[in-house]
């Protein structure tokens, strides 16, 4: 009973400042919607925003150039723009308007007559060794792994269609090579559109759960003001002087930014699904424990910082380097998978990491391992333990000094 006078007590406290209160649970909210709106996923909604956009300078001119760019036009995830000159290529690459150039040559028809079919197998062949320099062609994206990576993509578009006239020479593989369809090609872009619509909100599965997490942790500062306004006020110590256990105290101050950090996280992946279209995946109640399971070393981690912290200056450093440095190397504000494997297990050595792995299995896996949640779960439960007991030993060590 003394726990929950002590939690009353602190959730009046924390709800008599009610544009605080709404800011803290709204601000991971404005987060996540400017990064939907920086990436054209929510109001600036772009359906080109999704795709690579390509500028292209035909100095062939002929007709093989010309029904290979329709070809490259009818691929979904390709925007296609035809400028007149290199020049005006370079520029549109420099705005940002497209992100490869392909220049085909005014050679491309006499190389591409001269490929067979032999050639695009063999490894020891010009068209494999040379690459697009073979066939005339010059592919110019900027020079980051994106762009190798785009050059890569669109260089095997091209190959696609040198192979289907290579097929057209050969007699044994004439008969083989499909004329043009342009029902059956506009149905296969249909189909991709709409496998793209259906991912076209991805963006917020690590965004999400990646400032869900973050923010969760944030309150580790709020947390210890508290400790430490009701340590200069004398409240603090009056309680230890009452005939009330440390354990109590602790508990007291600890369940009302549990609740508040249970009730942010829940509304953040309800604005998710709502505003965003965010999916739950196939089983959203394994959503909850991994909820509780974050929120619970969350406010552990604001006990132990409230013992370490004597100055408002202290919480603010030691907050704000807690919570950049954890979130950033546990995936916060990159996605894990992208980590070298030495980044990945050094992030295992946060709760965030492990919040996030179970996100990932309940939202982006077809099915749902409850093992791996389960595992999840008691990492994050053992996060814990660890962070309260630091806290009560520290605490009744401060209180007794």
């Amino acid at each position: 009973m003394s726990a929950w006078y002590i939690t009353l007590k602190d959730l009046l406290v924390l709800t008599k400042d009610k544009r605080a209160l709404v800011l803290l649970l709204l601000l991971p909210l404005m987060f996540i919607t400017i990064i939907g709106m920086s990436t054209g996923q929510f109001l600036t909604r772009d359906d080109d925003s999704e795709r690579f956009k390509i500028a292209v300078v035909d100095e062939s001119r002929t007709d093989n150039s010309s029904e290979m760019i329709d070809e490259l036009r009818q691929r979904p995830e390709l925007v296609i723009s035809t400028v007149d000159s290199q020049d005006a290529a370079a520029d549109v690459l420099r705005r940002g308007d497209a992100s490869v150039i392909l220049v085909i040559g005014s050679q491309f028809e006499e190389r591409l007559d001269e490929v067979r079919l032999s050639e695009i197998f063999n490894e020891e062949a010009e068209l494999t060794k040379k690459g697009p320099a073979s066939l005339d062609l010059t592919i110019e994206a900027k020079p980051n792994g994106v762009g190798r990576l785009l050059e890569g993509i669109l260089y095997s578009q091209v190959i696609r269609y040198v192979a289907s006239v290579a097929a057209k020479k050969n007699p044994v593989t004439r008969a083989w090579v499909r004329p043009r369809d342009e029902e059956t090609t506009k149905a296969t872009a249909a189909e991709t559109e709409k496998e793209n619509t259906e991912k076209k909100n991805g963006v917020y599965l690590w965004v999400v759960p990646g400032f869900t997490v973050m923010f969760a942790f944030f309150l580790i500062s709020i947390m210890a003001r508290s400790f430490i306004i009701e340590r200069d006020q004398g409240t603090l110590r009056r309680l230890l002087m009452a005939p009330i256990g440390a354990w109590q105290v602790l508990v007291g101050k600890t369940v009302p930014f549990y609740l508040t950090s249970v009730l942010q996280c829940s509304l953040l992946f309800l604005c998710g699904r709502m505003l965003f279209g965010m999916p739950w995946g196939t089983e959203p109640a394994y959503l909850i424990p991994v909820i509780l399971c974050t929120t619970a070393a969350a406010t552990s981690l604001g006990l132990l910082l409230s013992t370490m912290v004597h100055t408002d200056q202290q919480v603010s450093s030691y907050g704000t380097a807690l919570i950049l440095i954890l979130s950033s190397i546990s995936g916060c504000f990159f996605p894990r998978e992208f980590f070298p494997r030495v980044m990945k297990q050094i992030s295992l050595f946060t709760p965030h990491a492990w919040s996030l792995k179970a996100f990932d299995a309940v939202l982006s896996q077809p099915v749902v391992d409850p093992r791996l949640i389960a595992t999840c779960c008691s990492m994050l439960l053992l996060f814990t333990a660890i962070f309260f007991t630091m806290g009560w030993w520290r605490f009744r060590a401060t209180a007794t000094s």
